[in-house]
């Protein structure tokens, strides 16, 4: 019997700790970066129930950007880069995210030619303001010196 519970333990420790988060940064305009990039516009979104707008001016502006936020319409002239974003939360054992995808563009473009994004696969919460950082990090990885 205790043989089958520690296989149990065992399987049970593989699983949570198996592919549990991973960052991922997809550049489709190569040679792009924000070395010389001062401000940002993070465009709203209105599925947004979970205050990410305003987590990421303040992520944004802890790194010494300047960046104001709103609907299309607000973006100001001097905005260098517009970041958008989609988040995706689940309930299981309370309310966590489990996507968060962030992506850069030209003001006056329509695509983005920068996306970073995390993904959570197990149903452990992490803080949201964490989670934001990393990925703006992660989005910002050549001004960092990550990449």
């Amino acid at each position: 019997m205790k043989a089958r519970a520690r296989i149990l333990l065992v399987f049970l420790a593989c699983a949570l700790l198996s592919g549990c988060m991973s960052l991922e940064r997809k550049v489709d305009a190569p040679g792009r970066d924000f070395k010389d990039v001062k401000r940002f516009f993070v465009l709203r979104n209105l599925k947004d129930n979970h205050g990410i707008e305003d987590r990421l001016v303040r992520t944004l502006k802890a790194r010494g950007f300047e960046v104001t936020s709103g609907p299309a319409t607000m973006q100001p002239d001097s905005a260098q880069v517009v970041i958008g974003y989609d988040d995706y939360w689940a309930w299981d054992f309370g309310e966590h995210m489990v996507m968060l995808k962030l992506t850069a563009r030209d003001p006056q473009a329509a695509f983005p030619y920068l996306t970073a994004s995390y993904m959570k696969h197990v149903a452990f919460s992490t803080d949201a303001d964490l989670v934001v950082a990393l990925v703006v990090d992660e989005l910002l990885g050549s001004r960092s010196g990550k990449k």
